[in-house]
């Protein structure tokens, strides 16, 4: 017969076990939000899943309502050149936003909470800019897909551009 005190340790082992297992099943991720706001925890977007998110919600954004307009990107300005590197890779078409450009599509925030995330994108449209929300749902181990576009009629301020010049070099074709 087991003493009563090892059987509550196994219960409470169990107990773990099994939150453990619904949280990697269902995607627990810290939440953190890029750039971040005052008081929030620092939140770095060179770790996954942030810069797939950045660089899937221009994609998906610019699909949806840039029709034949070269995709011209842009990032917060507190993205570091890694990152905007890596984004530039996986969005493939296109190129960073340079001095002058009129036509941008702009992360402007990312918000990751657990196994749900939405990206906020400025993009133009009829001589304004406007927002757009793109909501995505993924887990640990698994990518994060999108579940929807959301367009804002809210106008908001053209993008101020952010690319680092070392970027800028890097995406000049070669003669």
């Amino acid at each position: 017969m087991q003493k009563p005190d090892m059987n509550l340790r196994s219960c409470f082992v169990l107990a773990l076990l099994v939150v453990a297992s619904v949280c990697f099943m269902n995607g627990c991720i810290s939440s953190m939000t890029y750039p971040e706001y005052p008081g929030a925890p620092k939140a770095d977007p060179s770790l996954q899943p942030m810069p797939n998110l950045m660089a899937d919600a221009l994609k998906l954004a610019h699909q949806r309502v840039g029709g034949s307009t070269e995709l011209v990107y842009n990032l917060p300005s507190t993205t570091p050149v890694q990152v905007w590197q890596g984004v530039g890779k996986r969005v493939g078409v296109g190129r960073p936003m340079v001095s002058g450009d009129a036509l941008v599509w702009s992360v402007a925030q990312v918000r990751l909470n657990g196994g749900r995330a939405e990206v906020d994108v400025i993009y133009p449209t009829d001589g304004i800019y406007r927002l757009a929300t793109v909501h995505f749902e993924g887990s640990v181990g698994q990518p994060f897909l999108p579940t929807g576009l959301q367009l804002w009629l809210v106008p908001v301020n053209a993008p101020v551009c952010n690319t680092p010049q070392a970027v800028i070099d890097q995406s000049k074709p070669t003669t």
